[in-house]
């Protein structure tokens, strides 16, 4: 099968039985930002697995790859809609005429995601805070939030930045194969 052909099979299944499915998923934009969330868990539980992995294999290239794995799964409700929400904001404001479109797009959108569930999980820890009247506490949660921000985009880079680039090229391509792009 060629590419084409791929690309037309891999639309029409992603259009049937996957997020295609979803509303407004026609929308270039809407459709990103279900393509690059699907990617993101997808990205999210192969951490997972990798970690545990590595954590079975007596983590032979030394990290915590038990808790990392753990916290990878805790975060998947989070990274979920916040790769949605990055990937819509991205198709809806980068111009369109960027050099490889798809690959750029899914990249930032992967930045994107990191940034904005940091920002998520710093609102939510402020609120805790200010409920609980510990004021004095904001700082230590503002780098304890930066420390989780670091470790996660250390970590997970490697892999993210990659499926968000291809996630991002399938799904221009899947899109222009059957509309233009607006």
């Amino acid at each position: 099968m060629n590419s084409a052909g791929f690309l037309t099979t891999l639309g029409t299944t992603c259009k049937r039985y996957g997020p295609g499915r979803l509303p407004r998923a026609e929308r270039r934009d809407i459709g990103a930002g279900y393509a690059l969330a699907s990617a993101a868990t997808g990205a999210t539980l192969l951490f997972a697995l990798i970690s545990w992995s590595l954590y079975a294999l007596g983590e032979p290239i030394g990290s915590d790859w038990e808790f990392l794995g753990t916290w990878t799964l805790i975060a998947l409700p989070l990274v979920v809609p916040t790769s949605f929400i990055s990937a819509v904001i991205v198709w809806r404001t980068l111009p369109s005429d960027t050099p490889y479109f798809g690959a750029s797009a899914g990249v930032l959108a992967a930045l994107g995601t990191y940034i904005l569930a940091l920002l998520a999980l710093f609102a939510f820890s402020m609120i805790a805070l200010v409920i609980n009247g510990q004021y004095t506490e904001i700082p230590e949660a503002l780098g304890f939030m930066s420390v989780i921000g670091f470790v996660a985009l250390a970590s997970t880079f490697w892999l993210t930045f990659p499926v968000g680039a291809i996630s991002g090229i399938i799904h221009e391509r899947v899109t222009l194969s059957g509309t233009k792009r607006t």
